[in-house]
């Protein structure tokens, strides 16, 4: 089996496992409204005594520009608010990401910096900007 986001259904569930019952991790799935899974997001590195963590989200190609991924960003970041008593919420965007880091900055995050040459892809260097986002400047709460 395959799901539709192209990892096969054994690595799916392979990575639901390993990370399941971690005290800094949480993920959930993005599904359609017919509750087809799509892609994935989620809250790492979590540290409640500084009440900060860091989101990463992944969506498949074909489910892009239909509003899913801000959806997302806003739901995971309201639970960690509102439910994981968080107030800071991190992410790094590649330079190459122009469509997501504006969907970034629609849900409230904030640029914060560059980390020059972060990455080597396709032959070349390319930079990751450092976006953040406080509790009390989520938008669409």
């Amino acid at each position: 089996d395959v799901v539709p986001f192209g990892q096969p259904l054994t690595g799916i569930r392979e990575f639901w496992e390993r990370t399941r019952g971690r005290d800094d991790l949480v993920n959930f799935v993005i599904e359609t409204l017919p509750g087809e899974p799509i892609g994935i997001v989620g809250l790492e590195g979590i540290d409640p005594s500084a009440r900060v963590a860091t989101l990463g989200i992944w969506i498949g190609q074909p489910h892009w520009e239909q509003g899913y991924g801000t959806d997302a960003m806003r739901t995971v970041c309201r639970f960690g608010f509102d439910h994981m008593n968080l107030q800071r919420v991190s992410l790094s965007v590649l330079d190459t990401n122009p469509r997501a880091r504006a969907v970034y900055e629609k849900v409230g995050f904030k640029y914060e910096g560059t980390i020059r040459r972060a990455r080597f892809r396709e032959g070349r260097y390319i930079d990751l900007h450092v976006l953040g986002l406080l509790a009390e400047e989520l938008t669409g709460r």
